[in-house]
Order: structure tokens, then sequence, then C-alpha cells
């Protein structure tokens, strides 16, 4: 069934219940044994630990050969093989996990099938859903990989992608456009930040222009500014009306430029970055926008993908 959302856009009703549902559910976090994915791992012991939640460790065994080693043929033997480095991540991964926190309630699972296809399916019951920026296998110099890439853009809940070991201080990031998905980013980054104790950045820009010749250039700019200085007050007044409990310190950052850059920049000491997976202009279809696939590929912490305008 579809109907329409606050701004218009068709949307499944089937799909943004399944989204509200999960907001009861396990963090999820995929492994395979990379040093990655082991990361990951410790990212979502902590936030299973302070959020009060279960964690679910996925190992995936892909029974398309063509998928691990082109031309090899599998055999039962072979599959037997996969199945058991999958075991062996997955109990590594929960034996990790204990030793971050004695309180996490962690369980495992070997599913078969396409990873990023399972862990989609997965992602329709999940509170979270966390991967490792770039996998066992992956090519160097190929910063996000296909499966943390796919589920990005695709996963029916938020998804966290994790490039290596995360800083424990620092303020959550998050960039936000006046959408109505930047204002899920938003409230998703308040959340974080509340539940890390620390204070939130809320970043936006404007159009920049180089060169002469513009017709004022300058009040053309500081017109771009004051607009995009009172959208980040709106959104911000919005969340402080529906939320007024949330007491977090807010710092915001409205500058010119390109977003991705200058989220990167103010996310230089950042613990944790919180965007929407397309902004404002975005095309029915494109489900991960140019700006989130950018940060992604460069973030020098954990990066939050928020799907829905469900953000709390």
């Amino acid at each position: 069934m579809e109907a329409t959302n606050s701004g218009g856009e068709l949307v499944d009703e089937k799909i943004g219940k399944e989204r509200v549902m999960a907001v009861n559910g396990p963090i999820v976090v995929a492994v395979d044994g990379s040093d990655t994915a082991l990361e990951a791992l410790r990212w979502s012991a902590l936030a299973a630990v302070r959020e009060n939640r279960s964690l679910r460790v996925i190992g995936i065994v892909e029974t398309v050969a063509a998928g691990y080693a082109p031309g090899v043929l599998m055999t039962p033997a072979v599959a037997e093989a996969l199945h058991a480095d999958a075991r062996r991540a997955v109990d590594e991964a929960i034996a990790v996990a204990t030793k971050v926190s004695a309180d996490v309630d962690a369980e495992g699972e070997v599913r078969e099938g396409r990873p990023a296809l399972v862990l989609r399916e997965i992602s329709s019951g999940a509170h979270l859903l966390v991967v490792g920026r770039r996998g066992r296998g992956g090519v160097a110099g190929l910063l996000l990989g296909s499966v943390s890439s796919d589920v990005a853009a695709h996963a029916d809940c938020p998804v966290v992608v994790v490039s290596g070991p995360g800083p424990e201080t620092g303020p959550v990031v998050v960039g936000v456009d006046g959408s109505a998905i930047s204002q899920a980013a938003l409230g998703a980054a308040i959340t974080q930040a509340t539940e890390l104790e620390t204070t939130l950045v809320v970043v936006s820009t404007y159009p920049g222009f180089s060169g002469e010749g513009f017709y004022d250039q300058d009040e053309v700019m500081a017109q771009f500014r004051d607009e995009a200085t009172a959208s980040v007050g709106r959104q911000l007044a919005d969340h402080r009306r529906d939320h007024p409990a949330d007491t977090v310190s807010v710092e915001t950052v409205v500058v010119a430029g390109d977003p991705a850059p200058r989220i990167i920049e103010a996310a230089g000491d950042a613990q944790l970055i919180v965007l929407g997976s397309r902004g404002r202009g975005g095309f029915r279809g494109l489900l991960l926008g140019s700006t989130s696939q950018a940060v992604l590929h460069t973030a020098p912490c954990p990066v939050t993908i928020v799907h829905s305008e469900v953000s709390r």
C-alpha cells in the first residue's frame, strides 16, 4: 500500500511500519574475519550495552562459487569449509564482544546467500545494522566495499559503516539541508550525542562562487548564508518542540562549498557522523546521495546512514 509523506513523496506503508517496529530490534553486525569487521563488532558491542539491546552477529556463506573464487566448483567439501570459516568468524566475534563488555548479550548465526541481499533482509527486523567499510578480500584503494555500499543504500534500518578503530571522544557531527530525511538524521544524531554524553555539531552548506564578474556576489552569498542559517535554526527548533527533554549542547557550522568536504572537515575530531541517505533534490531510486557516498569513502570515524523519516 502506498501513501504520501509530509513532503508529498510516495512511500510504502508496509516498509514504514517495519521500520517503526524495528526500533525495538537488536543491533546486527556482519563479520567475515577481517580486521575491519572486528572493529565494526567492537563498535556494535559498545552500542548494544549503551542502548541496552541485544547484539546479533551474522556470518554469511556465499554459495555461488563466482562470489568468492570464479571458476571454482562448489563441491560439498568446499561448502563445508566455507561454513566452518564463517562459523569461526562468528565465534571469534562473540568472544571479542564479551571482552569489550561482560554485559553484552550476544548471539551468532551463519546464513547462506549473497551477503548484501541477506543483510538487506535481516535489516527489516534490526534497530541498527553495522558493517565494516571494506571486508576481507577488498581491493586496495577501493575504500567502500560492494556489500557496505549496497546495504548503506538499501537497508530498511539505519546503517553504521566502520572504517577502523573508532575514536572514543569527540562530538557527533550531522549534515542537514532542510529535507525531511535530514531532519530524521538530526534526530538520530541528537539521540546518539545524548547516549555518548557528548556535544553535537550541525553542519549545513550553501553554494559558493569563485572568480570575478558575478553581479553583487557578496550580497548573494550573504543571502545564501542567511537562508542556510535560518533553515538550520528551523530544524533545531522543530526538534526541540517535538522533543523538549533533549538538552544536548549544539554547535552550528554554516559554510559555503560542497557538503562532503565541509562535513569531513568538521568531523576531524568527531566520534560519529550522521547523514541522511539522500538529501534535498535527490532522485527517486538514487538511494544513496553523492554527499553520503563521498563521506563514507573518506570519513575518519564511523558513519551512520539514516534511511527513513523515523528518527527516534
